[in-house]
């Protein structure tokens, strides 16, 4: 929760191309405006768009998490299921702890 109250819920948008500017984010803001049809108690959300990789995504993660003090992460992108699309291994990376079936 921030100082106000609110639940901090972190979007992370994993995209080389949205990252660099090559063209706008759609997924993050799309998660984001669903977010606030669905959800009644008070929160914010906290956004990042970051290249893939494991480095980018598991630095982004450990923030959102620790840094901004997000109980929510839910992230976005990636190249799909490729040998490019490292978005598991990143996340795997940044958990203390897996729990198999709980973040699916």
């Amino acid at each position: 929760m921030d100082e106000a109250g609110s639940a901090l819920i972190g979007i992370l948008t994993a995209s080389d191309r949205a990252s660099a500017g090559v063209y706008r984010d759609a997924s993050g803001p799309a998660i984001e405006q669903f977010l606030r049809e669905v959800v009644t108690t008070p929160w914010r959300a906290s956004r990042r768009v970051v290249p893939d990789g494991i480095e980018s995504v598991r630095d982004a993660l450990i923030e959102l998490a620790d840094r901004d003090g997000c109980g929510l992460i839910l992230t976005t992108g990636g190249t799909g299921p490729g040998p490019r699309d490292l978005n598991p291994e990143a996340t795997v990376a940044a958990c203390a702890r897996m729990m198999p079936g709980f973040g699916e």
